[in-house]
């Protein structure tokens, strides 16, 4: 039993998937499945019912699962301790990131890196989707965080998906139901956002899908200005959902399902060129954030 057999056993256990526990640990699902073959050799019991591409924890895998955890972060945080006291890790780092990371979830991440290591300096610049495909094409950053894009130089790893909603103020005429329909929708003033991009995009093809015009009242530039137009009561949303986590928390905004609108999920990647040695400070930046969101999903 080694320590890489451990960590592909979290990663598997978190993710539900061969596949995605090998891109959190830059391997193949090859060597995935052979790290935990020899994991439950060792132990001497089956950790994972197989079942096609998804997997379950045998209760015996449930039972290691708390222990293994324990065991790396023990190391993780050793390995930490004697980075920040030699001070090994330390530079510069330039990513790219879209808006609505940037503004929602970005800084928080940031917090706990820089806490973790403070010698490294980030450098961020944000835009739309196309404005960091072509940092990470231009070699001016090394990667990038977008929406899902293909491009024959780049690679991507899935990081999560977030979920256009409906955002209304509290006391509007919808807050007394569960559910709406999209002619409902159609029927209230509607605030709209960045026209030309993808998540404008998204929006309006499904309402075009089902031969709807919605009722835009205001178009602004930007998800911040839009969201502060619903909570001025202006009209309602559709809305990235990580945008108004803090007004969902405070009550300031409600949510309400649009049952007949066709899925809004927005998938989200980290892109980075093909001949992209994820190394140094780039490869720890990386790991941080795969593994930070692969805790999260838990």
């Amino acid at each position: 039993m080694n320590i890489e057999q451990v960590e592909a056993f979290i990663y598997v256990s978190l993710t539900g998937n061969f596949s995605k526990a090998g891109e959190i640990l830059f391997i193949s699902q090859p060597a995935v499945s052979a790290r935990i073959r020899s994991l439950e050799n060792a132990i001497g019991y089956p950790l994972f019912n197989r079942n096609g591409k998804n997997v379950s924890m045998t209760q015996e895998g449930e039972t290691f699962l708390p222990y293994a955890r324990s065991l790396l972060q023990n190391m993780q945080d050793g390995v930490l301790a004697i980075q920040q006291k030699n001070r090994k890790t330390e530079g510069e780092l330039r990513i790219s990131t879209v808006l609505t990371v940037s503004n929602y979830i970005l800084p928080a991440w940031i917090s706990e890196f820089h806490e973790a290591f403070p010698q490294v300096k980030l450098v961020v610049h944000t835009g739309h989707s196309h404005n960091v495909l072509d940092m990470v094409l231009n070699h001016e950053v090394p990667i990038g965080i977008s929406r899902s894009v293909t491009h024959p130089q780049i690679e991507s790893i899935h990081l999560y998906d977030d979920e256009m909603v409906l955002a209304i103020y509290p006391d509007h005429p919808f807050s007394a139901k569960k559910t709406v329909s999209v002619d409902e929708v159609a029927s209230q003033d509607l605030i709209q956002f960045n026209r030309g991009s993808l998540d404008w995009a998204l929006i309006n093809n499904a309402f075009h899908s089902m031969k709807i015009q919605p009722n835009v009242v205001v178009e602004v530039d930007n998800i911040e200005l839009a969201k502060q137009m619903v909570k001025n009561k202006i009209g309602i949303g559709i809305l990235p959902r990580f945008s108004i986590e803090d007004e969902l928390k405070t009550e300031n905004l409600n949510i309400i399902k649009i049952g007949d609108l066709p899925n809004l999920n927005r998938p989200f990647q980290l892109i980075y060129l093909k001949d992209t040695k994820i190394e140094g400070i780039l490869k720890i930046f990386v790991d941080f954030v795969l593994k930070k969101l692969a805790l999260e999903k838990n």
